[in-house]
């Protein structure tokens, strides 16, 4: 289980990733998040992800990736792209991942991330970072994860790529074999390091947004297995109990 405190509008919230049992959170923080439980709570919604069992065999590992797939990494091993893999980034690197994410969901019309968070997560030795460059050192993808050292999950929580390709197909392309290559590159590394279940995010139950779907897609790509656990906000004293209506819409 992962604990951090961050901020949201000047209000102390509680994140916590991966419990096994939803247990009240410290009063000091009028709010907890809960994500990814094990545990189903009457006030806490069905979450669905895809998970790859790192300690099952490599061949068992490999043997559900699609053919594309495949393929995809296989050429981008070929056009000599490089990826990197940092296990406890600095606040530093946090910080220059934030800018990189925020540019490329601006040009993509997306929310900037959440930058309390992964100070925090960083902060508590609990985020990982990875990237991936072409031969000419321009970066391609990049990645940052939850990482829980407990129990050695890794949970996607951002993906942003190279943003001024995306106007040129082959360029777009070229940026989907490199981040196809940084995700089979997590996954050995990873494997290779002891930690036990790669959580590439979010599939959606039940959605009709075509933009949603496509990115579960590209996840399934991989073979892992569907993960369905829970996720919800608890007000931990009374002041939380009066912000929780306006929370809950707002995280």
């Amino acid at each position: 289980m992962i604990a951090i405190t961050r901020s949201k509008c000047g209000i102390p919230i509680s994140d916590i990733f991966f419990a096994n049992k939803v247990e009240e959170g410290s009063p000091e923080t009028p709010l907890c998040f809960f994500q990814q439980t094990a545990t189903r709570h009457p006030n806490f919604k069905p979450v669905q992800t895809s998970a790859i069992d790192l300690t099952a065999p490599l061949e068992e590992i490999s043997a559900p990736i699609s053919k594309n797939t495949r393929y995809k990494i296989q050429r981008a091993e070929r056009e000599g792209f490089t990826p990197r893999l940092v296990i406890n980034p600095t606040a530093e690197e946090g910080s220059l991942y934030a800018h990189y994410y925020d540019t490329f969901a601006k040009h993509k019309g997306l929310p900037p991330c959440n930058r309390a968070k992964l100070r925090a997560l960083s902060t508590s030795s609990a985020l990982l970072l990875s990237s991936i460059a072409d031969t000419e050192g321009n970066l391609l993808s990049a990645h940052a994860y939850v990482k829980d050292d407990s129990v050695g999950r890794v949970r996607l929580l951002y993906s942003a790529s190279h943003y001024r390709s995306m106007d040129d197909s082959g360029e777009r392309n070229k940026v989907g074999r490199a981040n196809r290559l940084l995700h089979w590159y997590e996954i050995l590394t990873l494997k290779n390091l002891g930690f036990t279940l790669y959580d590439l995010g979010g599939i959606p139950l039940d959605s009709t947004d075509q933009a949603k779907n496509a990115i579960a897609r590209f996840k399934l790509e991989f073979g892992g297995r569907l993960l369905v656990e829970y996720s919800g906000l608890l007000p931990t004293n009374l002041f939380g109990k009066i912000i929780l209506p306006i929370a809950r819409r707002r995280l």
